[in-house]
């Protein structure tokens, strides 16, 4: 429990219910709203702020809970599927670097890493990065699980996983030094109101990079449109539309840093 109070005392949660309290270590493992006394489970590096999901998941949102999609979404059958090239232009590790540079950490950094899914990018960081604190958040519980077990076999314990909302972060504004979101902008519902939600915890000067999917005039990237209009829950966006997001959000010099045929990697400093 100890540990656990040092992790929110340098996080500092806000409450989901009541957008008030700052979340306490508790007892009997578990978080607590001093404000509105709602109480969150935690479980290890876990915690899980959408213990009650009120509303509803779309199909690609649906797969990544999946138990034969989680195991193998970092793997070469997935996420490091050199067959991706193809249509991202770029290998996941040119990929991570780019955004890895883009964010320019410096020492002791809090990163948040949105949509992180098995920590495919927070547990580079870690790595990478002595001395950084990651915090992750996504909607699938399951590939917070096996993110946590993964930082755990690496050996970083300067971490915390969040079961949370990416379109209503429960983080204090200016909370993190830079922020992150990995192939998943165009799954949010509202990507607008993710990324101003990134603008709002992200501190004054710091860094926020993406990796998505965008759309062009080509025929690959009409052919990935139809699909992702049968599948739903698949939102392309042009160029000048994520860079007015970008800047919309509060983030200045907002720039593209690869375009593939359909992917696209995207910077930002918070003003």
């Amino acid at each position: 429990m100890e540990e656990r109070k040092d992790v929110f005392r340098r996080v500092r949660l806000i409450c989901p219910r009541c957008r008030q309290g700052t979340l306490e270590a508790a007892p009997e493992s578990s978080a607590l709203c001093p404000v509105c006394d709602a109480r969150y489970p935690c479980e290890g590096r876990l915690v899980d702020l959408l213990p009650e999901r009120d509303f509803p998941l779309s199909l690609p949102q649906h797969i990544m809970e999946s138990s034969l999609v989680v195991p193998i979404y970092d793997s070469l059958l997935w996420r490091r599927n050199p067959l991706l090239q193809m249509f991202m232009g770029l290998t996941f590790d040119e990929e991570a670097g780019t955004i890895l540079h883009a964010l320019r950490l410096e020492p002791g950094a809090t990163v948040l890493d949105l949509a992180c899914g098995t920590g495919i990018y927070g547990r580079r960081i870690a790595k990478r990065f002595p001395g950084s604190f990651v915090i992750g958040l996504d909607l699938s519980l399951p590939m917070l699980g096996l993110a946590g077990r993964r930082f755990d076999a690496q050996g970083s314990h300067d971490s915390l996983l969040i079961h949370g909302n990416a379109q209503d972060l429960p983080l204090e504004d200016g909370a993190v030094d830079a922020a992150l979101c990995g192939g998943a902008l165009h799954l949010f519902p509202d990507p607008g109101k993710a990324l101003r939600e990134a603008g709002r915890v992200v501190k004054s000067g710091g860094i926020f990079a993406a990796a998505a999917y965008y759309r062009r005039q080509s025929w690959l990237s009409l052919f990935v449109e139809q699909i992702a209009g049968v599948m739903g829950g698949v939102r392309g966006h042009s160029r000048d539309e994520y860079l007015q997001m970008m800047r919309d959000a509060g983030f200045k010099k907002a720039a593209l840093l690869h375009e593939g045929p359909v992917w696209t990697v995207l910077s930002g400093v918070r003003r």
